[in-house]
């Protein structure tokens, strides 16, 4: 399973925090592989710096639990209000902006589905999003 992971970043330097945070997490060692890709500018209208890709290969779809989890306590260990975190896999993403464990379940499964190139089910492209956006 390949994801990209992109963090919303208003001063920088977010991606290179969270790829050092994966690359130290135990549950993750042996079942993934972590490296920066390129950039991607900032998002119509944003304030932001361009966007760092975090590539994510992981050996099955049982390690996306633990990257999820791994991504969720990062998040938590931000500022407030932490960074929003995009997910993609096979051209679906999602937006991990809240802790909630109903929206993550519902999150991981749309990344589960995507990876499994199924397009059924409900629109996915902002799972995690409380705000809309």
């Amino acid at each position: 399973m390949e994801l990209a992971l992109k963090v919303d970043e208003v001063v920088g330097g977010e991606s290179k925090a969270l790829l050092r945070w994966l690359h130290a997490e135990r549950d993750l060692r042996g079942r993934a592989r972590m490296f920066m890709g390129g950039t991607q500018p900032p998002p119509p209208g944003s304030m932001g710096v361009p966007l760092e890709v975090v590539n994510v290969v992981l050996s099955n779809s049982i390690a996306l639990g633990s990257l999820v989890t791994t991504l969720v306590a990062w998040r938590s260990s931000r500022p407030s209000p932490p960074p929003a975190v995009r997910i993609e896999v096979n051209g679906v993403p999602v937006t991990m902006d809240t802790d909630d464990p109903e929206v993550i379940r519902s999150l991981i499964e749309a990344l589960r589905s995507a990876d499994l190139g199924s397009d059924s089910g409900p629109d996915t492209s902002d799972s995690g999003s409380t705000t809309g956006t």
